[in-house]
């Protein structure tokens, strides 16, 4: 799978009626300081049919506006605090196109290859990056990363639903919350476990007394569920749902691996839940 990169510019927000000051920025709180500071990159392959280019960058800048926070940078106030610039100084966003099919290429494994299928992770000034990658069959790849000071998981979900929805002209919800002082120490202060010098260790300590990762303890298993499976498991978590809307098969995967383990999987629906598990 060959990847090229067609286009590559900035996307800044838009805004309706008067934009609002580039100059004000949100402190970080306790935990951005000490979550990574790094970017984290995710895919999401979609089959045909896609929205254009355009309509998916137009949603992206409605949806820029309430996520301000990804539009901006990382730096210091006048005070020398880390914050982030609500600066608008926009994502990068890449147009690019494969050589190939999607299920060609699929199922994605492990690879170098999967490198071009989202921006770059280093030297990154931009806080979110977008990059759209086009297949002969029609098919289409997201792939985007964000800074994990700036945003975790849920957060970088909720951005996802939210651009999804201004592509589709629908209201935006729901709304995030800016307020990052709820994670203000307690006053007086209260711990019950020992952090500092553990996860919080300083680095000239980490540098006297480096954490030897037994890499042999990692164990990673990759699992594929058959169709059948997802099936079962889709229509019995549905089934608890009451009359609400049934429950999609990631949200049903997800639960169900949340609470029981493989062998419940298998007593509950009574065949065996995988292939190729290895």
């Amino acid at each position: 799978m060959n990847v090229g990169k067609e286009n590559s510019r900035i996307v800044k927000p838009t805004y309706e009626g008067t934009p609002p000051p580039n100059t004000a920025y949100v402190y970080l709180s306790v935990f951005d300081k000490v979550t990574y500071n790094t970017h984290m990159a995710v895919i999401y392959a979609y089959n045909p049919p896609t929205p254009p280019n355009v309509a998916l960058e137009l949603g992206l800048q409605k949806a820029l506006s309430v996520f301000r926070e990804l539009a901006g940078r990382l730096g210091k106030n006048d005070k020398g605090d880390h914050v982030i610039l609500l600066s608008d100084e926009g994502v990068r966003f890449v147009e690019a196109s494969a050589d190939s099919t999607l299920e060609q290429a699929m199922p994605f494994k492990p690879s170098t290859s999967l490198l071009n299928l989202h921006p770059s992770l280093k030297g990154v000034a931009e806080l979110l990056q977008v990059q759209l990658t086009r297949f002969t069959c029609g098919s289409m790849v997201v792939g985007f990363t964000s800074h994990h000071v700036v945003a975790d998981g849920h957060s970088m979900s909720n951005f996802l639903v939210a651009w999804g929805q201004a592509c589709r002209g629908l209201e935006i919800s729901p709304i995030p919350s800016h307020d990052r002082a709820i994670f203000l120490p307690r006053d007086p202060s209260s711990f019950e476990f020992e952090h500092e010098g553990i996860e919080f260790m300083s680095e000239t300590l980490r540098k006297e007394y480096p954490i030897v990762d037994d890499i042999n303890d990692i164990v990673v298993h990759k699992v594929h569920f058959t169709l059948e499976f997802l099936g079962k498991l889709k229509a019995k978590a549905s089934s608890m749902n009451g009359g609400n809307k049934p429950y999609s098969t990631f949200e049903s995967l997800g639960s169900s691996m949340e609470s029981h383990n493989q062998s419940s999987f298998t007593q509950q629906l009574g065949d065996h839940p995988c292939e190729n598990l290895s």
